[in-house]
């Protein structure tokens, strides 16, 4: 009796989850619609929407169209109550540590970005509690309408077990990110990569569809390729999918200073091997203008190198054709692999005209059996506040769709 038992509580659960989750992609939609969509009665429906309305969570709505008879009636629909419940977004990355809160439709509400030094790991996390108590008592917002913080590092991420393995910044090996944030703040936390809490951000927060399968081709100081299939994160059993950047493409080419293997793409054709190609262009004497242009030209800045591409700097030129020809060759192989219908890159580098011309030149002489007309390929803005949102939409599906579970 005591499994029959459970496994309707199990039913239930799913079953709320599941209603959540289609009024979160779909709403404002009828009852009438997540019963057909789902498969599931009218009563279980309208039992599962009773209690999400008393709740406070959602909420109905009039449809704005009417039906043709003068007598008909607006269909009644169901949608989040956007500031239900909130949550907090924090990266840990490259560009310092950005925090962000937003609502349940991921708007966002505040975002900061902080300079401090992230070198000792309890002191990064006492910061880190510090600056969202700050954030709080800025917009006001009462802690127990905070769902949870979703936090991000670069590196690899065990999600499962809350620990942080590799550190791809400060190189911390497993630290419990988890546990001991959640010490700090009083919240419920759950971590994530960087590269796949920006898929994760993508699926959630972008206001027009995606298709239910994607990858999301991430270019910074390291890359990554997650990919969300039926709209499912795929992080494969040991929660490291997606880690396209030490794919070998060129096995005589440079050591990769974070896997030790030679000629992987991150050690070719990411931000931090294209500032070490400047650097060593610079030492060496060659002409360029990045003599001019950078700062300390002992530590040259992705801007710095993509002001002297839009200069036609022919060193600079050079340096970067040949790292978005083996950035193309890598988007092939995944291509080639996954057969995604949609590409998202994202990426500094690649808000430049030119180079995205030439990745999609380069992928396309590189595809088997298809053209690359048939996958749509879609070059996002950067925004280096994109990836701590997607910490937060990570915390919302985890808090609020699934209910921590």
């Amino acid at each position: 009796m005591a499994r029959t038992g459970n496994n309707q509580e199990r039913v239930k659960i799913q079953n709320t989850e599941s209603i959540k989750e289609i009024i979160y992609k779909y709403g404002p939609i009828s009852r009438a619609e997540i019963a057909d969509m789902l498969h599931l009665t009218p009563p279980t429906i309208t039992t599962n929407v009773a209690n999400l309305i008393q709740q406070g969570m959602v909420y109905e709505c009039d449809s704005e169209e009417k039906k043709e008879s003068s007598v008909g009636r607006r269909r009644i629909l169901i949608d989040f109550v956007q500031h239900a419940k909130y949550a907090i977004g924090v990266e840990c990355g490259y560009h310092g540590m950005m925090i962000c809160l937003v609502d349940i439709r991921c708007n966002v509400i505040a975002e900061h970005r902080y300079a401090d030094k992230m070198d000792d790991y309890e002191e990064t996390l006492n910061t880190v509690a510090r600056h969202i108590q700050e954030l709080l008592d800025e917009v006001k917002v009462p802690r127990k309408k905070v769902a949870g913080i979703g936090i991000v590092f670069p590196g690899f991420v065990d999600q499962n077990n809350g620990i942080l393995r590799y550190g791809a910044i400060n190189k911390w090996k497993d630290k419990p990110v988890v546990r001991d944030l959640e010490a700090r703040t009083g919240f419920s936390c759950i971590m994530e990569n960087n590269a796949r809490g920006c898929a994760i951000g993508e699926e959630m927060c972008i206001e027009k569809p995606r298709p239910e399968t994607f990858a999301y081709f991430l270019v910074s100081r390291g890359l990554g390729c997650p990919m969300v299939i039926r709209n499912r994160l795929h992080v494969g059993e040991m929660t490291g999918a997606g880690e396209v950047g030490h794919m070998v493409v060129d096995p005589h080419g440079p050591i990769c200073p974070t896997c030790g293997n030679r000629g992987c793409l991150e050690g070719i054709c990411s931000e931090q091997a294209i500032r070490r190609r400047c650097r060593q262009a610079m030492q060496a004497g060659i002409p360029t203008l990045l003599t001019e242009i950078c700062v300390d030209p002992e530590n040259p800045q992705i801007e710095e190198i993509l002001k002297a591409q839009n200069c036609e700097d022919r060193v600079v030129c050079t340096i970067m054709e040949d790292a978005i020809n083996y950035l193309g060759i890598g988007l092939a192989n995944i291509i080639n692999f996954m057969n995604p219908p949609l590409v998202i890159m994202d990426g500094c580098i690649l808000q430049n005209e030119v180079n995205q011309k030439r990745l999609i030149e380069v992928t396309r002489n590189n595809l088997f059996s298809l053209d690359v007309a048939e996958v749509n390929i879609e070059f996002v803005s950067f925004n280096k506040f994109r990836t701590a949102k997607g910490a937060a939409a990570l915390a919302i599906r985890k808090f609020v769709l699934q209910e921590g579970r």
